[in-house]
């Protein structure tokens, strides 16, 4: 262990621990959980480390969150965790008159311990054999154990290390100490305060730097209405800071007495819409990470705005001032961080200062958020969750008065020709130069978008090793990876390269992929803050459609190359129904079209694709091929 001076271990789990003197006073301890207890790997890891922090233990020691800033932010994090908990526990007694049933308290008690494990074993958590034996020497069950396992890997650490969480942590910062995170070490250290935050507000237990911290902020606040204990066992002697916590009083007998029958499953509207999305994730079609945040951005939305927090609750009257409040919204809302701390009154008070057509909600995405709702109260009742028999989302959506295919401009083949001649594809001169160009997603993503009609995520988290070869024709095999889900089942599906990509030199482009092993055929598309693949080349298309049309370039965007794909296979009558629908990754119409059948042979979508007319003049358009 002398010889790797940056490892160490704690309760079976190796660390990798480094310390640095900052420019001014203090110091800076950045610690890793290697989530190992095999000390070969540990050591491995811990090298691999200790190389790559060369570089960023200077960036550590000139951004650094200071003291008065992370006991502001703690004071944050416990205040309202603890309000919260208050919250919810006077709900549940003015609702049922009884306390949290033994269903309730055990994942209350998951959740205190799982923010424990985290505090002590990082972000990478995890029940090792040496905490279960732990827990079960404090009398805790097998049950107790896997309800852990539950809340600590399927709740907390996926909303924990998500980046609508970070950003919320980020927003939080700023909105109480006036900056914004300056930097990834930040941000780190931002985490570890928000984990120890949490566990200081649920119990104390140990006492590291950032733990007296907390304490501090703690003691310092004097909460009236701390979390109720939920240990079975004895607890340990509370340190002294704990002694000005004020207990909640306990409830009358006569109330306590009236105990129905509560279910086994937290009922909270953040739990439900957990759970489903944790149980669409499993669905073999896939689940969009852009969906599962619109159900959690929904669910969020859905509580400022009717005050309750439990689905049981939940009646139609709550579905009608929901829409109201939808409808009464700006149309900017979400946009502004303010818009994420200000009550809902706050800001409904200033959309009533604004322009009309800057107000409310468009129907579609009203309709959208009742469609979240209906989806939250089927899946309540699926899980034998009470739920008020007229509560119908559904029944208040309104219809829309644009058509789908109306919403979206749809390319001309004029349109695409005058984008393709623009001089980023066409120019030999320029900043990166034309061959560096040529090996860039935003260079080929168009064109292969134009030429096949696939969707923007679907080519830009493409795999090389899914670039296949049939009966002397290449094709794009698309199928669900560890890096990219696809949108629906009919998404699986095979896609020819057209000619003119293939004169273009795209094989050779595929090929040096295959042979340098990339795991993406375009990482230059790869964005560390974001997960959803396409965005890059989206903003760059409305950069480009915007500097060759201006105004008359509105509505235009990446995707109406596909709707330009969809026309022109519709209107060639040579091309049949199935093979048009097998391109585009669609389902069929009846039964008949989407049970019966097999693949369509590759030479008919091979012809096909070639029917799509050309949209370069290949004798004038620069030679692709790789130099």
């Amino acid at each position: 262990m002398t010889a790797l001076p940056h490892l160490t271990r704690r309760d079976g789990v190796y660390y990798w621990r480094r310390k640095s003197r900052r420019l001014s006073t203090g110091s800076i301890d950045l610690r890793v959980s290697l989530r190992t207890t095999d000390r070969s790997r540990a050591i491995t890891l811990a090298r691999v480390l200790s190389a790559d922090s060369e570089t960023l233990m200077p960036a550590l020691e000139q951004s650094r969150i200071t003291l008065d800033e992370a006991k502001r932010y703690l004071h944050h994090v416990v205040r309202s965790h603890t309000e919260n908990a208050a919250d919810l526990r006077r709900n549940l007694r003015l609702r049922y008159g009884v306390p949290s049933c033994d269903m309730q308290d055990r994942f209350a008690w998951a959740k205190a311990k799982s923010w424990e494990l985290l505090a002590r074993m990082g972000t990478g958590a995890t029940i090792t054999e040496q905490v279960e034996h732990e827990l079960i020497a404090q009398g805790r069950s097998a049950d107790d154990i896997r309800i852990l396992g539950l809340v600590l890997e399927q709740i907390i650490k996926p909303s924990l290390t998500s980046d609508r969480e970070a950003e919320d942590r980020a927003m939080q910062f700023e909105r109480i100490n006036g900056r914004a995170p300056a930097s990834d070490a930040e941000d780190l250290q931002l985490l570890e305060l928000h984990i120890e935050g949490k566990r200081a507000a649920q119990t104390a237990i140990r006492n590291t730097s950032v733990e007296v911290l907390a304490a501090e902020v703690v003691q310092d606040m004097n909460p009236t209405a701390p979390p109720l204990p939920i240990e079975t066992a004895p607890a340990p002697r509370p340190p002294s800071w704990q002694a000005a916590v004020v207990p909640l009083r306990p409830e009358p007998a006569a109330i306590l007495a009236v105990a129905p029958t509560a279910p086994s499953l937290d009922p909270s509207i953040s739990a439900v819409i957990d759970r489903m999305i944790e149980c669409k994730r499993h669905d073999d079609g896939g689940f969009e990470e852009k969906t599962a945040r619109q159900y959690q951005a929904f669910g969020a939305l859905l509580q400022r705005v009717i005050a309750k927090s439990d689905v049981r609750g939940l009646v139609q009257a709550d579905v009608v001032k929901f829409r109201a409040v939808l409808f009464r919204l700006p149309k900017s809302f979400g946009k502004s961080p303010s818009d994420h701390t200000a009550s809902i009154e706050e800001i409904l008070a200033k959309a009533s200062t604004l322009p009309k057509e800057k107000v409310g909600m468009a129907i579609g995405t009203v309709n959208r958020y009742l469609d979240h709702f209906s989806a939250l109260v089927n899946s309540a009742k699926s899980e034998g969750i009470d739920i008020d028999p007229k509560l119908s989302p559904g029944a208040l959506r309104r219809k829309e008065r644009v058509r789908q295919r109306d919403k979206k401009r749809t390319f001309t083949r004029a349109e695409l020709r005058a984008l393709f001649q623009h001089d980023f594809w066409t120019s030999e001169t320029g900043i990166p130069s034309l061959d560096q160009r040529r090996t860039t997603g935003l260079y080929w993503v168009p064109l292969i978008c134009a030429y096949t009609g696939m969707r923007r995520e679907e080519i830009s988290g493409f795999s090389p090793e899914h670039f296949k070869e049939e009966e002397g024709i290449w094709y794009f095999e698309l199928v669900p990876t560890s890096t990219r889900r696809l949108k629906t089942a009919a998404s699986a599906r095979r896609i020819p390269v057209h000619a003119d990509l293939i004169s273009l030199g795209l094989v050779d482009v595929v090929q040096q992929a295959q042979k340098k092993r990339q795991s993406l055929l375009f990482p230059d598309l790869r964005e560390p803050s974001s997960k959803i693949f396409g965005r890059k080349v989206g903003r760059f298309m409305e950069k480009m459609i915007a500097e060759i049309w201006g105004a008359t370039g509105e509505g235009l965007s990446l995707q109406s190359t596909r709707h330009y794909v969809q026309h022109v296979l519709d209107l060639d009558k040579s091309v049949p129904e199935k093979v048009s629908r097998e391109i585009m990754g669609h389902e069929g119409t009846d039964v008949h079209s989407t049970v019966y059948g097999d693949q369509c042979p590759m030479s008919d979508l091979k012809a096909a694709i070639d029917r799509l007319p050309s949209l370069i003049n290949l004798p004038d358009f620069p030679k692709g091929l790789i130099r």
